[in-house]
């Protein structure tokens, strides 16, 4: 399973670069907007203009990535915050690493209720 999940990234994924206390390098993940602090609510509504007003993004790459809380993603000439990293398992193995992002430098609303 964890194979196929791999494969899939790196067919189907972006790159992008993350940077922290362990340096920057090149990664291969999933990016995509989402209107909501929580993972089991990811249905996105969008304005006419395709913007998503909540300002949060997900990512979704290898589990062996090296990728945690406070580092910064890079892609697209943008920088985003990651809040939040996990691991994902099935049965017992980590199949995948998620997280939740906001981008650096735009007001942060994280905390507040929409």
């Amino acid at each position: 399973m964890r194979n196929a999940v791999n494969a899939m990234i790196q067919k189907h994924g972006t790159d992008m670069m993350v940077s922290g206390k362990d340096g920057e390098k090149a990664i291969r993940g999933f990016f995509w907007a989402v209107n909501s602090k929580s993972w089991q609510s990811m249905e996105s509504e969008a304005t006419l203009l395709g913007e998503i007003s909540r300002g949060q993004y997900a990512y979704l790459g290898p589990a062996e990535a090296v990728v945690q809380e406070g580092d910064t993603l890079t892609l697209g000439g943008k920088s985003y915050l990651l809040r939040r990293v996990e691991r994902f398992y099935y049965q017992n193995q980590p199949l995948y690493l998620w997280g939740l992002c906001v981008e650096k430098g735009v007001n942060d609303t994280w905390g507040t209720q929409s």
